[in-house]
């Protein structure tokens, strides 16, 4: 059995799924203006961690992409649908990184709800003990500051 750091971990998960979000997008007929987008997204959400904590971030990325966005995204993400991501830039940006970011709470155990129910991820993790939502947050920061620093290497800023 391998054992690695947390942020070893991080950093497997992060290219990963940078790796999938580059398969997915490719045919998108605005691939760079959503890259752009998502590399925003990706550089905000960070921020909105350390200033506002977990849970309201959340539900801030949440309401940016709106829960259909956020089904749709998990859809294809998992290949239960073959079409094409037409949405709003913005929406799409903000549901893919929620649908990675709560993807890496449930691969750690953090929850256990469905994806595609993220108000039940969010009561979940709301319930949970104080020290596991410490250890969340400590989690998924370092797993989106490596899923970032991916979005800044490959995609343009946005203009």
């Amino acid at each position: 059995m391998d054992v690695y750091t947390l942020s070893e971990d991080n950093v497997r998960a992060a290219l990963n799924d940078f790796n999938h979000l580059l398969k997915v997008i490719e045919h998108h007929p605005r691939k760079r203006d959503l890259g752009s987008k998502i590399r925003k997204g990706a550089r905000e959400i960070l921020t909105y961690l350390w200033t506002g904590g977990l849970l309201p971030t959340l539900t801030y990325y949440l309401a940016k992409s709106e829960e259909n966005t956020l089904k749709n995204i998990k859809n294809v993400f998992n290949k239960e649908k073959r079409e094409q991501l037409f949405e709003n830039l913005d929406k799409l940006a903000y549901a893919i990184i929620l649908y990675f970011t709560l993807k890496r709470l449930k691969e750690t155990n953090i929850i256990s709800s469905e994806l595609d129910n993220p108000r039940k991820c969010l009561i979940e993790l709301l319930n949970s003990s104080y020290l596991k939502r410490v250890y969340a947050l400590h989690l998924i920061t370092s797993y989106l500051l490596e899923f970032k620093k991916l979005c800044e290497a490959t995609f343009e800023a946005e203009r």
